[in-house]
């Protein structure tokens, strides 16, 4: 018999007895067992008010415990030196940190409900959506982003995807790199490779010339 069928019980036992008060004596022996029934039902309430504590004081430090990993994840998330962006399947921006308002010259007021497939350059359309119908994360890729009122940028690109099972559908998580600097590099260090080469080349060239003509003379002299 559960605490509240017990409970209902004595009450209805309360209620006999006092029936019977109204009209009869009651039986001591009567009234001592309702008075044990009614204690040992106090008995039970206490200690399920003692367990009820008890977890209402679990649930608050699991309550306060998700309250700091959110904080710290916040702060993570803010603080991060890449641009991290959270959006929806469709790639409409739900959360922006403050790289990512630096990267896209945009407050992160701005970004949020904005689908990221507008401040992408129009040649990059096809592969960002199709990196969108399959957000793998082993696998980096770049595009070129168009940020406000600034000359566009490429940006290294990893993602995450996080389903939703109770609900369906499922999130995915950006990090964008500015990798414009380095790809710069790359094509200057290129440009003074292949001129060096074809200096090289032509000093070969030139030394090759230089002993053919050193062997037509010698061959005059003789």
């Amino acid at each position: 018999m559960g605490i509240s069928h017990q409970i209902e019980a004595v009450y209805q036992r309360a209620l006999q007895l006092r029936e019977q008060a109204t009209t009869d004596p009651v039986e001591p022996e009567l009234l001592e067992q309702a008075l044990k029934e009614l204690y040992f039902v106090l008995e039970e309430l206490q200690a399920v008010d003692a367990e009820l504590h008890q977890q209402n004081e679990a649930l608050a430090n699991t309550r306060l415990q998700i309250d700091l990993e959110r904080q710290r994840y916040r702060t993570l998330f803010e603080l991060a030196p890449d641009a991290y962006l959270v959006t929806d399947e469709k790639g409409k921006i739900y959360q922006a940190n403050q790289a990512a308002e630096a990267l896209f010259s945009l407050a992160q007021e701005g970004l949020v409900g904005k689908p990221l497939l507008s401040l992408i350059e129009l040649g990059d359309w096809p592969g960002f959506q199709q990196r969108l119908d399959n957000p793998n994360p082993a696998e980096p890729w770049e595009i070129r982003l168009i940020p406000r009122q600034a000359e566009p940028i490429t940006v290294a690109i990893t993602t995450n995807y996080l389903k939703d099972r109770r609900k369906g559908g499922g999130t995915i998580l950006w990090s964008l790199r500015d990798i414009s600097d380095q790809r710069l590099m790359e094509q200057r260090l290129k440009a003074a490779y292949d001129d060096l080469e074809g200096k090289v080349k032509l000093t070969a060239e030139n030394a090759c010339l230089r002993q053919e003509l050193s062997e037509c003379r010698q061959g005059k002299l003789q």
